[in-house]
């Protein structure tokens, strides 16, 4: 018995086992019935009348068997046809709502490489202003130090060589420098005599 495959666009899927086991089930089955008529020509009537009521017990199991399986079919036919009504509505919204996931995500991975583009601008930034800052740093600790050292070479009147100030050549703690404003007294008359 051959099953036609379903309609409602999905195929149930039969094992090989499954279809090797309904071969051999059949076979069986006939076998049975051949082994039944050979033997009903040597038995008794009463052993006949037996036989004949296990084989109508075994074709009524079979039948209910088969019954059953095919109202199984018919469910899971009924089922995936329902599943299809339920994916054809639910299609639309679906496809909708894909695609504003789609736009979504695009815009999300842009976003995040710009946000990249971004963090690395940044970072190059805080590196070069940290680098100058550095630069900046030790150059002002230069100046500092060139300046102290020249107020001290100044209030000193001498450069730490020892060599005398530019316009200081004379050392001012041995001779003092006259004011415009002081009056030098007139020499004192030397004594004779």
């Amino acid at each position: 018995m051959a099953a036609s495959p379903p309609t409602g666009g999905a195929m149930t899927e039969v094992t090989t086992t499954e279809l090797d086991q309904a071969k051999a089930d059949l076979h069986a089955g006939k076998t049975l019935l051949q082994r039944f008529e050979e033997g009903k020509k040597k038995l008794r009537p009463e052993v006949a009348e037996a036989g004949i009521v296990v084989l109508d017990a075994l074709i009524l199991r079979l039948k209910n068997f088969r019954a059953g399986l095919k109202k199984t079919i018919e469910d899971r036919r009924q089922e995936i046809n329902d599943l299809d009504k339920q994916i054809a509505t639910v299609a639309p919204s679906y496809n909708k709502v894909k695609r504003m996931h789609d736009a979504h995500v695009e815009e999300r991975d842009r976003l995040v490489k710009e946000v990249a583009e971004l963090t690395s601008v940044i970072e190059m930034n805080s590196k070069a202003a940290a680098e100058l800052l550095y630069k900046a740093n030790r150059a002002h600790g230069t100046i500092r130090t060139h300046m102290a050292s020249s107020l001290a070479d100044v209030n000193r009147g001498y450069t730490v060589t020892g060599a005398p100030l530019p316009g200081r050549e004379t050392n001012l703690l041995r001779k003092p420098v006259k004011s415009a404003n002081t009056r030098v007294p007139p020499p004192l008359p030397r004594k004779f005599g």
